[in-house]
């Protein structure tokens, strides 16, 4: 279907008339039918020239304004008379050109005109408004894309690759049904918006591993079993590491071996390369990793090397430390890093650790729970507990930047406030033995007695979880915020309301 209208030429002598209209349109906001510059200059001061619309002069869109105009396309006056024209023309310049044969053409309004005229719009350009981006080719209307028929998803394509589908008249992104922009962005169809947002959580991947730090999810090529009894893909953790691609990821679900042995790697499970691996314990079991040789149970090295964790026990190394993040990036999540001599965890050089609803630390000589040196560290939700003698619970040299919140730090060594051997940390909503700066921090005092048994229920083998007097000790310190984990270390719920007060440390009992 043709879209122009037929053009028809008036010429009309008018005495000192200096204007033409050629084409009369039955688009009634065109300049034409209206006051030709004197209109464009009101809606678009920009714009202050009115075009005749036909043929080569069919510029300026659905209005006919322009900025500039060739004189053969000028048309200046539109429905006004040649007098009223020439003596108020808004747009204040004097450029239509004058007939060759000293006649001009008057006002169009009264002439004779299509029966079928101009479509309103001739292209998807013509329509700028988002609620209806479509030009509909036998109405010439711009409409919204349900107003195309079966057509709709095609046009919502061809209009924003990243919004595919027509949904109740609106280009989205996706829906439950077909997910797929999301999917090629490892990210997560809302099903209430149908936008694709980031990952919170592992479980709500296909993969079942969420990279938390980007929002996204972890594709879905590498996903193995470990299990020391046999019968999955792995026996052991070091060979599953070892079979992702330096520089690619991969996610490694690790079942518990019969009769509570850990998993053991000479020289330590070290993870480097570049690799991005989920360390994930399978649902319902806590498998446990163990240093040996002097070697720490898990190192996490070189820039570019990330790993999550969720659910292990980095635990038992009699001669060594838990975890050593040297240079690369950990996330720990629901685990316990706990009953290592060398102490629970060191970031160093540059390292970047985050650690929620942890357990850290232990009962060991001069064992210290967590360590930075020239690294970051975010603690939340988690509970530190240092050694016996020159054991904080949290010691930093040179740190990036330090935050704890929401946390417990206490140590078995030393006076209060000994369990913080780090000035530059930014400490919040957490409680310690001794006064430590920092808004809505709580000063708890030593262990009654020098007995830590009376806050938790196992601090000598690892299990800090609240006990006793603990129970209340540690409630309402803590401050819940969005974006802040929904349960505990267990798997208990939390307030999940932001502001809402809650235990600090990682057990809500």
């Amino acid at each position: 279907m043709a879209l122009r209208t037929t053009l028809i030429t008036m010429i009309l002598p008018l005495l000192g008339s200096a204007c033409q209209v050629i084409s009369v349109r039955e688009n009634l906001d065109h300049c034409t039918y209206n006051e030709g510059d004197r209109y464009c200059a009101e809606i678009d001061p920009d714009r202050p020239y009115c075009t005749q619309g036909d043929d080569e002069c069919r510029l300026g869109g659905y209005t006919g304004c322009v900025a500039e105009v060739a004189p053969e396309c000028h048309a200046p006056c539109g429905t006004l008379s040649d007098a009223e024209c020439m003596g108020g023309s808004s747009s204040g310049t004097d450029t239509g050109p004058a007939s060759e044969s000293g006649s001009e053409s008057g006002s169009s309004s009264g002439s004779e005109s299509s029966t079928t005229g101009p479509m309103p719009c001739v292209g998807n350009e013509d329509c700028p408004d988002a609620a209806a981006p479509f030009c509909e080719p036998v109405s010439g209307e711009c409409v919204a894309c349900d107003a195309i028929g079966a057509e709709g998803d095609a046009a919502c394509a061809g209009l924003d690759p990243m919004a595919p589908l027509c949904v109740n008249g609106e280009c989205v992104a996706c829906t439950p049904e077909n997910p797929a922009v999301c999917d090629e962005q490892l990210l997560l169809c809302d099903e209430d918006s149908n936008t694709c947002i980031q990952c919170t959580e592992h479980a709500q991947c296909g993969s079942g591993a969420c990279e938390l730090a980007m929002g996204r999810c972890f594709p879905e090529d590498f996903v193995v079993h470990v299990d020391g009894d046999g019968g999955q893909d792995y026996m052991t953790i070091a060979a599953a590491v070892n079979a992702v691609d330096d520089g690619t990821h991969g996610v490694i679900v690790v079942h518990e071996i019969d009769g509570s042995g850990s998993y053991q790697t000479a020289g330590g499970l070290l993870i480097d390369g570049g690799k991005t691996i989920a360390l994930l314990a399978a649902p319902s079991e806590e498998p446990a990793i163990q240093g040996t040789g002097g070697n720490p149970g898990l190192q996490v090295t070189g820039a570019g090397t990330s790993v999550y964790i969720d659910g292990l026990s980095v635990a038992g190394n009699t001669m060594g430390l838990g975890l050593r993040v040297d240079g690369a990036f950990a996330w720990v999540d629901r685990s316990r890093l706990v009953q290592n001599t060398g102490g629970g965890v060191v970031a160093q050089n540059s390292a970047e650790l985050t650690l929620r609803n942890c357990f850290v630390g232990g009962s060991f000589d001069d064992a210290r729970a967590l360590e930075v040196n020239g690294a970051t560290a975010n603690v939340l939700y988690s509970t530190l507990g240092g050694g016996t003698f020159n054991a904080s619970a949290l010691t930093c040299t040179a740190p990036v930047a330090v935050d704890v919140r929401n946390s417990i730090l206490v140590t078995r060594g030393g006076s209060p406030p000994d369990e913080v051997a780090c000035p530059a940390a930014n400490v919040t909503y957490s409680a310690a033995e001794g006064a430590i700066g920092g808004a809505g921090n709580v000063a708890v005092g030593m262990f009654p007695g020098g007995s830590p048994g009376d806050w938790f229920a196992g601090y000598t083998t690892g299990d800090l979880h609240l006990q006793n007097s603990g129970l209340t000790l540690f409630a309402d310190i803590a401050q819940w915020q969005s974006g802040d984990p929904i349960t505990d270390i267990d798997g208990n719920l939390r307030p999940s309301v932001d502001g809402t007060a809650d235990h600090a440390g990682a057990d809500v009992p």
